[in-house]
């Protein structure tokens, strides 16, 4: 199967042959310089490159044999629309000029080409549009016959100054006619008016009552409390042991009075920080009820907003000499 490829690719070559000895106007040999370059690119498989370079040469010198490379690199685009038109001038420009072989073998090739191809019949309601398919230009309306198009989804587009432009997408089987109509609108008309909408006579449903969340505040403070009441549990045991120190210190023959005011004054200072996180606990502990009993009642989501109502306010007032709560409710 490789093998069978390749020969049919060193064929299809040769016979792009050399540039034609019959460029009549072929100033300097810039044709044939282009000619020669496409056959290059054409050998290389970059069939894109080639194209450019034949089109640029059958542009400065229209010759008939410069159809049968276009033809030839168009199939390997799998361009079957175009390699077809290039094909069927090839045949008719060439006449009695093509050798019997080579006719019937683009011949063939024509034949084949027939069967991957269709054409669209495109009408509007405006002259003098632009007419492209898969972005080349075809023509402006009216055309004078339908477009050959390869097989596949084609993209149908229509401009025109002063009007909407037009894009729609066809889908075109081998052989296949279709038949396609695109209407242009002015680029400032209006489309048709819309009916006002009817009131809505629907009678009102009541809402549900407003969504109740609780927060994370209770939580928070049960976890403060607690922290303090450890706190003052560490605290006080640790002033018991000062205070047992001290009493020890009382207790020791001969006495060391600077000792005893130690352990005194360590057992004074842990005692009344103890008290104080001990308050402070007491007042964390209702604090947490009262934010337990009220958050999850007294903070409801608005409807109007979508926010939360203001819940109760508590807080905690710390002095040098007393502990307070305080808030609203």
């Amino acid at each position: 199967m490789l093998a069978r490829g390749l020969l049919v690719l060193l064929l299809a070559v040769a016979m792009l042959g050399r540039a034609p000895a019959a460029f009549a106007q072929d100033a300097g040999g810039e044709a044939s310089g282009h000619f020669d370059r496409g056959v290059s690119f054409y050998r290389d498989g970059d069939y894109t490159a080639a194209m450019v370079e034949f089109k640029k040469a059958y542009e400065l010198d229209a010759n008939y044999r410069v159809l049968f490379n276009l033809g030839q690199t168009s199939r390997e685009l799998r361009d079957y629309a175009s390699a077809l038109r290039s094909f069927d001038r090839y045949l008719s420009e060439g006449g009695t000029k093509i050798d019997a072989d080579r006719r019937k073998r683009v011949e063939g090739w024509v034949t084949e080409l027939r069967g991957k191809i269709g054409s669209v019949t495109i009408t509007s309601n405006v002259s003098g549009a632009e007419v492209s398919i898969d972005d080349i230009v075809v023509g402006t309306t009216p055309l004078p016959a339908p477009v050959v198009v390869n097989a596949g989804r084609r993209k149908v587009s229509l401009v025109k100054s002063g009007y909407a432009p037009r894009l729609q997408l066809v889908d075109v089987a081998g052989t296949e006619t279709k038949e396609l109509r695109l209407d242009l609108s002015g680029a400032g008309e209006a489309g048709p008016a819309r009916p006002a909408p009817a009131p809505d006579t629907r009678p009102v449903t009541p809402q549900p009552a407003p969504e109740r969340r609780g927060t994370l505040r209770p939580w928070v403070a049960l976890g403060i409390t607690g922290a303090f009441a450890v706190a003052a549990g560490i605290t006080g045991g640790l002033a018991l042991s000062k205070k047992s120190d001290f009493d020890e210190a009382l207790e020791t023959y001969p006495t060391d009075k600077g000792a005893i005011d130690d352990a005194r004054s360590g057992a004074r200072g842990l005692a009344a920080t103890a008290d104080v996180l001990t308050a402070v606990a007491v007042a964390g502990g209702v604090i947490t009820v009262v934010l337990f009993a009220t958050d999850s009642s007294s903070s409801p989501t608005t409807a109007a907003t979508g926010k939360r109502a203001p819940g109760p306010r508590v807080g905690l007032r710390l002095a040098p000499s007393r502990v307070g709560l305080g808030g609203t409710f």
